[in-house]
């Protein structure tokens, strides 16, 4: 398995998935072939109506296998922040209407959500943690019938808490709102799957536990009531014409201004032409996760986790997080920083990451790592810390 990941050899313990993933060798032969096809003008390669079914097509049905949902209810977003943008301006909620969040949220949830409700004349209210985790019960005390959206993260980036998603979004739609989730955090590592979860919209970009670093990829999950609901601005490839479009485009009796009928699936969120690079990369790269299976994935994520929060317990300190994800607490701010930039030296890299006065040195492994890189991280730290 660790062959499929050339970026290991670089060093000792790389245990910051949650950073940035790694990228396996059989997306970069999918990438090359298709670009020597651009650059031999393969057949087809200017045609939507070609180019989907080869290239597209296969990919939305990649992601909806490891969500367990129709090809459908899926399309391509932009890495993360794209899909989040596009969900919410397809939406109309009413002047004076409130989005619900967190307050450990990544900035791009932040700087969304307030840059909407701005626009669109909304409230925030944001729930607080308490010793970086949320409870329920605060939960449903700022969620009520004027709550137009609940937007948060399936895993927190910092705590690696699992949020308890399900109920969340029971709690969001017994008042009618739309749940909205980021699954970059947990998307590729962990089951997740958006219809049991009861989820209307999520977004993962490729670059984390999906395996496609730096290829602007991401997947977007769009329910059947979000299909139906969503006015999104209208372009044209999220558009149907009565015959393929190698036909529509050289048709002389068609009128310009007569708009063709929006698609009725999750393509109907589509901007325009797919940067069909990044399909071809994300498609590489879920074929690789479900051909090793979701379930393997996890439990093997799960297992490393949990060997490095007994070793943490017994050593004294403090953890934060219930998923892949483990936040180690408890040392001061600035040990912290001196002791990832050592490691980093090392070759273990892993990061520091905080905000609300929570901080920690934060450990992400995936399935490519193995109990020894676990090992090597615990043994320098724990050397470090004695020479102090």
């Amino acid at each position: 398995m660790r062959e499929l990941f050339p970026g290991l050899n670089k060093f000792r313990a790389y245990l910051n998935t949650a950073g940035l993933g790694l990228l396996p060798v059989t997306v970069l032969k999918d990438v090359s072939e298709f670009l020597l096809d651009v650059m031999n003008y393969k057949e087809g390669i200017n045609a939507v109506e070609i180019l989907d079914p080869m290239y597209l097509e296969p990919m939305l049905k990649e992601a909806a296998k490891l969500m367990k949902v129709s090809p459908e209810n899926v399309t391509l977003s932009i890495q993360t922040t794209d899909g989040l943008k596009r969900a919410l301006m397809s939406l109309e909620p009413r002047r004076g209407m409130k989005i619900v969040s967190f307050d450990l949220e990544f900035p791009t949830i932040s700087a969304v959500i307030k840059s909407y409700a701005e626009l669109k004349g909304l409230k925030v209210e944001v729930v607080e943690n308490k010793n970086g985790i949320y409870s329920l019960e605060d939960v449903e005390k700022v969620i009520d019938d004027n709550t137009f959206a609940v937007i948060f993260s399936d895993v927190q980036w910092i705590t690696g808490e699992r949020m308890e998603t399900r109920e969340i979004a029971r709690i969001a739609h017994e008042h009618g709102a739309w749940v909205i989730v980021d699954a970059v955090q947990s998307l590729g590592a962990l089951k997740v799957y958006p219809e049991k979860m009861e989820i209307d919209v999520l977004v993962a970009g490729g670059e984390k536990w999906l395996l496609n670093p730096n290829m602007g990829s991401g997947i977007m999950y769009v329910s059947d009531r979000y299909i139906e609901e969503s006015k999104p601005i209208i372009g044209l490839l999220n558009t149907q014409p009565p015959v393929p479009w190698s036909e529509w485009w050289g048709d002389k009796d068609k009128d310009l201004w007569n708009i063709l009928p929006i698609r009725n699936d999750a393509r109907k969120l589509d901007p325009g032409t797919p940067p069909y690079l990044s399909v071809v990369a994300l498609r590489a790269s879920l074929e690789l996760i479900n051909k090793i299976g979701i379930d393997y994935i996890e439990r093997r994520n799960m297992r490393l986790a949990k060997t490095l929060r007994d070793w943490a317990r017994e050593k004294g300190f403090n953890t934060l997080g219930n998923s892949q994800i483990i936040l180690l607490t408890g040392l001061n701010f600035e040990v912290e920083r001196e002791i990832v930039a050592k490691l980093k030296e090392m070759g273990i890299i892993v990061s520091q990451r905080g905000a609300k006065g929570l901080h920690g040195i934060r450990v992400s492994p995936h399935f490519y790592n193995t109990k020894e890189d676990i090992e090597i991280f615990m043994e320098e730290l724990e050397r470090l810390l004695s020479h102090r």
